[in-house]
């Protein structure tokens, strides 16, 4: 992969007035352990304030016991237990926050023993 220049560079980062707000306040919500480490490092670099968990009642009971202390939710949709539609429509009904849905798919490689005589 070749290098950018300044010019190219320049070119692709946002002006000053398009940055996203910093310090947003961020309840993250995956149950690949990957998928989120990769989320949290992300908004850390937006300069946001992550709070990770892997699954949605543990998201749903600190959402309910601090409404105020996050901005907004991410969320996988799909999650054991409770899944992140249900944490969606309960984050709906019961409180004024912003959510984002995620869909991450799992790699599935199948080894195949092919005993050739």
């Amino acid at each position: 992969m070749a290098a950018m220049g300044g010019d190219e560079r320049q070119r692709m980062e946002a002006p000053a007035g398009d940055k996203f707000p910093e310090g947003l306040r961020v309840l993250a919500v995956d149950d690949d352990s990957v998928c989120l480490k990769v989320l949290e490092d992300v908004l850390r670099r937006c300069k946001y304030n992550p709070t990770t968990v892997t699954d949605a009642k543990t998201a749903l009971k600190m959402l309910r016991a601090g409404k105020a202390e996050f901005d907004m939710v991410i969320t996988d949709v799909h999650m054991p237990g409770m899944d992140g539609f249900k944490l969606l429509e309960l984050i709906h009904l019961e409180m004024d926050l912003p959510v984002i849905s995620t869909l991450t798919a799992q790699l599935k490689v199948f080894f195949f023993n092919f005993n050739m005589p």
